[in-house]
């Protein structure tokens, strides 16, 4: 084969994979099991030569690079080394995902600068070691992370129905968490922390790391609420018992962490796992070993751990409440789910969403949605996020009788009248914050500078107390450019957790 096109024309609609390795056997049997699985391939033999031709031709899903073709880490001369060269390639790529073929082995250092340039994968290409399911499967993930990137009414389409869920987006900050997720996903062994508020979809998006994982995705994703078990109960559920190790303890137990082997333990609300447990899961991140309660030794056990919060840990490490060891652990990758609040382009796509699935459950002939009831749900405070969203949706095509519309009429009417109350409500916090201002001003307590000093001060450190984003995120929220965000905080004389976002 040549530096050319190796289509079949039964697969001429199929999402497109660029194969970058020398020529040889090699790169004949990768191509003929990359088409058999459906993919459209088409192949270059050198860096220079995939550059130009994903400079003219965009419209790849995947790039497969052998670091066959970049030799003793550098690259034909004039670019320093392969990572550069990776760079490169990712920056051209565009929004296809990478994926490496390592044809020797790659130190930690290498892998990490090369996740840093845009690599979501990574195949051992040592003909002695190699693994065609792998390099399959990593061909499917890379496809999936390709899928969820696009557009969500795009994606909705080509996803399956069982990897569909109600991580539907239109608004670029989900598009963008969608993509980091994709690409976390890819680091099976590496911890997850998810922020997030109540009903915003941190269990969702664990569900969907898991699913994208290569190399866990096969196996079982187990959940726990750290909130809903305490003491030997919470202990015994975790790390699992031997027999009689406590009164009524009958039988074995092997616990989460050993019942998930091999695949992912998600710990929901964190930050309200009691002190006494936290060394327990620490030893887990750090050794890959649980010790039973009652047991003489530890047994090992391999799982990807994600926690998930509505709390800062950071706040509570400070409070005494969250070890620092165990906060440092976790806090390796980091996503925040943003509340509904934040991303209202995305009510409509969810408002669709739910309506479909509900009209189903309920043997509902809903053929649309009215436009005021977008416009409504787009408008409203839905503190529930969008699990409120959802359940809302839901009680509306149970108690529907007739119709083929979802109409506003349709609406709980408890739902109105809290907005209407919440909409009274705000007005007067406002009116009361007016009146009290004009009486410290009448009273000469305060100057009107001072005054609004003050209130951005209290508004500044609730919301750097209420919020887990990065500096850059939240000065973006707040409308400010980073460098104003650090200067108000050092004017402030904030705490130290402030400053260090």
């Amino acid at each position: 084969m040549g530096e050319s096109e190796s289509l079949s024309t039964r697969h001429a609609s199929a999402e497109r994979l660029l194969l970058i390795h020398p020529e040889g056997p090699c790169r004949d049997l990768l191509v003929a099991a990359a088409q058999r699985e459906g993919f459209a391939v088409a192949v270059a033999g050198a860096m220079t030569a995939a550059i130009e031709r994903l400079r003219h031709e965009p419209a790849f899903a995947m790039v497969a690079v052998s670091t066959a073709v970049v030799p003793a880490g550098r690259w034909e001369g004039d670019s320093p080394d392969a990572v550069s060269a990776v760079r490169t390639l990712s920056r051209q790529a565009g929004r296809a995902q990478l994926v490496v073929l390592a044809a020797h082995a790659l130190d930690v250092r290498t892998s990490c600068e090369l996740v840093r340039c845009g690599v979501s994968g990574f195949v051992d290409g040592r003909q002695e070691q190699w693994d065609h399911d792998a390099f399959i499967r990593q061909l499917r993930a890379a496809q999936m992370r390709y899928r969820t990137t696009r557009p969500a009414t795009e994606a909705l389409h080509t996803l399956g129905p069982a990897e569909r869920n109600s991580m539907v987006c239109q608004s670029p900050i989900m598009e963008d968490l969608m993509h980091r997720a994709a690409r976390a996903a890819q680091v099976s062994d590496v911890p997850i922390l998810i922020y997030g508020e109540s009903g915003t979809g941190k269990q969702l998006l664990a569900e969907m790391i898991h699913q994208l994982d290569p190399k866990r995705s096969r196996k079982r994703l187990l959940s726990v609420n750290c909130s809903a078990i305490a003491g030997s109960l919470a202990e015994s559920t975790l790390f699992g018992h031997v027999r009689g190790a406590y009164t009524g303890a009958a039988t074995s137990r092997k616990g989460m962490f050993r019942a998930a082997e091999g695949g992912t333990v998600l710990l929901d609300e964190i930050g309200e796992m009691e002190l006494a447990l936290q060394p327990k899961l620490l030893r887990v991140l750090q050794e890959h070993v649980v010790m039973p309660v009652g047991a003489d030794e530890e047994e090992s056990c391999d799982v990807r751990v994600i926690a998930a919060t509505n709390r800062p840990l950071a706040v509570l490490v400070e409070r005494g409440q969250f070890r620092l060891d165990l906060y440092q652990r976790l806090n390796v990758i980091t996503l925040e789910i943003p509340p509904l609040r934040e991303r209202r382009e995305d009510i409509p796509e969810l408002v669709g969403f739910f309506t479909k699935k509900y009209a189903g459950y309920y043997e509902r002939p809903i053929e649309s949605v009215d436009p005021r009831v977008i416009d409504y749900f787009t408008q409203a405070r839905l503190d529930g996020n969008v699990r409120e969203l959802e359940n809302t949706i839901r009680q509306m095509l149970a108690f529907k009788a007739a119709g083929t519309r979802l109409e506003l009429s349709d609406i709980p009417t408890s739902l109105l009248n809290r907005e209407r109350r919440s909409n009274r409500d705000g007005a007067a916090a406002l009116a009361d914050l007016v009146d009290a201002a004009s009486q410290l001003l009448d009273e000469g307590t305060m100057t009107l500078p001072e005054l609004v000093s003050e209130y951005e001060r209290l508004v500044l450190h609730c919301t750097l107390q209420r919020s887990n984003a990065t500096s850059t995120d939240l000065a973006k929220r707040l409308g400010l450019s980073r460098r104003t965000l650090y200067n108000k905080i050092r004017k402030y004389q904030l705490s130290d957790h402030d400053r260090e976002l």
